[in-house]
């Protein structure tokens, strides 16, 4: 059993239901576990794979693939409904043969309670990595709706962007693919919109339909365009087919959780120890065949052992996890998606797979990609 993503940050049945029923962390993993196999009955259903699903669901490490958030000036829009005005000129550009998760919601001020200056705080994020493509006057943050896709190709983000262009109320993209302010305050703002899964849009409809219906439950012009609606119990869409944004630190809860869907016990990441063993440092890890080229671009040697679990520990302890899962050896598995400094002063994306031993609070590196 696999599980790509296990969101209780965005959606707080789980954290709710723990804490109500008095939940200790064995009947966690149970009541998690059941709410997994629901979801595979619930898509099985529907005639949906959930392995299709992977790359909506977690950072992609592949190098034409980014993650971009369309901003818009809805101050510039005399729609009374936005959202529904603004998905009408998009969802044509999008097109029919990839997978990806589609995020949006308001850039509203939520830290003005504990910054006076959080208007300027907020204008200063977006701008870093705002790329401009029309005038747009800064008033407040909230006049700004965002859009975010998590896998487009080059070719894709630039489709949506000569398509959006010629509307003044489009103020342009950021490319989210790493890490940045602007990126880390959005991953608590915007919420799944839908998993584009090629010529299928997946949704999340209220738990009081029939898991055999499929609705629109926004009104989102998908169909007069080619696309096909299927959705899913919110319950079961919002926890495990929920694409969450990375950002720093994590949601150390959320962290817990998901440690916890893996195995009935579970702590923070920063009370498990991080091992790396002589073996796996000297044959692999550092091995020119194998691993050495990516730990040589950054910046490590072989006398460097100790610095590199230091540091790539500390970059482990400030992600989320994905790709929860137990081989067919019962090895529990996961991986995390880390940006890592380069000798060329580059970001490089590194996945990093990790073996948990729970009873000995370790994780150990599998290997680094």
């Amino acid at each position: 059993m696999t599980i790509y993503t296990f969101d209780t940050t965005n959606y707080l049945l789980y954290p709710i239901m723990k804490s109500y029923f008095k939940l200790n962390d064995k009947e966690v993993y149970k009541t998690v576990q059941s709410g997994f196999e629901i979801l595979q009955k619930q898509l099985m259903l529907k005639k949906v794979s959930y392995t299709d699903l992977k790359g909506a669901l977690i950072p992609s490490q592949d190098k034409d693939r980014y993650e971009i958030c369309f901003v818009v000036d809805t101050s510039q829009i005399d729609f009374a409904n936005c959202g529904y005005y603004i998905f009408e000129k998009l969802i044509p550009l999008l097109e029919k043969d990839s997978t990806y998760s589609i995020l949006s919601g308001d850039y509203i001020d939520i830290i003005y309670r504990y910054n006076t200056e959080s208007q300027q705080v907020l204008y200063m994020a977006m701008n870093e990595v705002l790329i401009k493509c029309n005038e747009s006057r800064y008033r407040h943050s909230s006049q700004y709706y965002l859009i975010y896709i998590n896998r487009l190709s080059e070719n894709q983000r630039l489709k949506i962007v000569e398509g959006l262009q010629t509307f003044p109320w489009f103020v342009g993209y950021a490319d989210l693919t790493h890490s940045s302010k602007f990126k880390t305050y959005i991953s608590y703002l915007l919420k799944s919109v839908c998993i584009k899964n090629r010529k299928r849009i997946i949704m999340s409809h209220p738990s009081d339909y029939l898991d055999n219906e499929n609705v629109n439950i926004n009104g989102l012009p998908f169909e007069d365009n080619g696309f096909s609606i299927l959705s899913i119990n919110d319950d079961s869409y919002q926890t495990f087919l929920s694409y969450k944004i990375e950002s720093e630190p994590p949601d150390k809860d959320d962290v817990s959780f998901s440690l916890n869907a893996l195995f009935p016990k579970f702590d923070s990441l920063e009370k498990i120890k991080l091992h790396v063993s002589e073996d796996k440092w000297n044959k692999y890890l550092v091995d020119k065949s194998k691993k050495g080229r990516i730990i040589e671009a950054l910046g490590y040697t072989g006398k460097d052992k100790e610095r590199f679990i230091r540091e790539v520990y500390k970059r482990i302890c400030a992600n989320y996890i994905y790709n929860l899962r137990e081989n067919e050896f019962g090895d529990l598995m996961f991986n995390i998606c880390v940006d890592l400094p380069t000798i060329n002063n580059h970001l490089r994306k590194t996945a990093i797979a990790l073996k948990y031993y729970p009873e000995k609070g370790e994780m150990e590196i599998v290997t680094i990609t």
